[in-house]
């Protein structure tokens, strides 16, 4: 299979996978309002995903770096998503969704590091460029995801679950369309040393995603609940932001290829820090839509310039596990951010939520100034 045929149906693997999960998280805290959940329990509900997806991510690598195959664990967990969707849609009590929602986590864990590992080795010497083009087709997911869950949640919040289930059907077919070479060999995780090697990435990436977890997970409810925006309008705020990323993420994979990749990650930083400020300033409908443009941009720099980072400095045989490690990052600020963000909103409001949280974002400025950037390497052994 060549090359160009490869990044094309990763990316529509990477494309379904992120439309099923905003499928199921988009609207997820208003569901649990209607359903009487308080603004702590909330963040509960959202923080259960993510915890569930890191105690499971390790896991799955090691059984992949073991089998040296990633493709069939990415398709146990594929099915997994299936049975728990099927659960979630006829549910109707908050705290059956609390235990749902572990499921999906697992499954989840067993998806998206492992399809990040495959598509970073589709061409090792552009791997900036391939890795952009994949996720900036699974950003694209998740604001075609928006738009569909603004359309079938109008009447009932459940209905967001179907979406789900449709895409993680197709993003299981499509697995049945690419091969993979023997991707790990006598590698079985990610021992002490080696995470203190990741490390400043992984918290430079903390530091600021918890602060913008907290704000995804209440801002939908946010949204309709205190600015009284409709659930349709709610969804397109989500559109325009990971629509820009279909723009962005190649564009700043392409550039990670030719300028130092700890300037890219410096900007997405300091535009997040803009962008988290101005949230607590902006009100208006269409001011909103706008910000999302620098949301867009700024989380685009700072996910393709940390990714490439980390792929330049693991070797072939821990790439897959540090890229694990990547995601676990990442869903962990999904911990952090809901739970420690939910007991804050409970006491107080959405704008001061976001000023008790911003300090976070001024320290992972801070933490990447400090970071070590590899030479970037073309040799796939290394």
């Amino acid at each position: 299979m060549d090359k160009r045929t490869k990044i094309l149906i990763y990316s529509f693997i990477g494309f379904s996978i992120n439309l099923s999960y905003i499928a199921g998280n988009l609207f997820i805290s208003n569901f649990a309002e209607s359903l009487g959940a308080s603004k702590s329990f909330i963040g509960i509900i959202n923080a259960i995903l993510p915890l569930f997806s890191i105690l499971s991510a390790f896991l799955f690598a090691k059984k992949a770096a073991k089998a040296r195959k990633k493709l069939p664990i990415i398709r146990f967990g594929f099915v997994l998503g299936l049975i728990f969707s099927v659960f979630l849609f006829f549910s109707n009590d908050k705290f059956w969704i609390l235990f749902l929602r572990m499921g999906m986590g697992v499954s989840f864990g067993a998806i998206i590091a492992l399809t990040d590992s495959l598509a970073t080795e589709i061409d090792i010497g552009k791997r900036g460029k391939y890795f952009g083009i994949y996720s900036g087709a699974s950003c694209f997911g998740w604001g075609i995801g928006s738009l569909l869950v603004g359309l079938v949640v109008t009447e009932k919040y459940n209905n967001a679950f179907l979406i789900q289930i449709l895409f993680l059907t197709i993003g299981l077919i499509a697995t049945f369309f690419v091969t993979e070479k023997h991707t790990s060999v006598d590698y079985f995780g990610l021992d002490f040393e080696e995470f203190k090697k990741f490390f400043p990435f992984y918290r430079t990436l903390v530091l600021r995603h918890s602060v913008a977890t907290a704000i995804w997970a209440f801002l939908p409810l946010y949204l309709e609940y205190t600015l009284g925006f409709d659930r349709f309008f709610v969804s397109l705020v989500f559109l325009i932001n990971n629509s820009v990323q279909l723009v962005t993420m190649p564009l700043t994979g392409h550039l990670s290829d030719r300028i130092k990749r700890k300037y890219l990650v410096l900007t997405g930083l300091i535009g997040s820090l803009i962008f988290i400020y101005l949230f607590t300033q902006v009100t208006d409908f269409v001011e909103i839509l706008f910000l999302q443009i620098l949301v867009g941009f700024s989380w685009s720099s700072l996910y393709i310039g940390i990714s490439s980072l980390v792929a330049d400095a693991s070797t072939w045989n821990e790439r897959g596990e540090a890229m694990a490690g990547l995601n676990i990052s990442i869903n962990f600020s999904s911990i952090m951010g809901p739970l420690i963000g939910g007991i804050i909103y409970q006491f107080s409001d959405f704008s001061m939520m976001i000023y008790v949280l911003m300090p976070m974002s001024i320290l992972a400025i801070v933490s990447a100034t400090r970071l070590k950037e590899t030479k970037k390497s073309h040799n796939i052994y290394k």
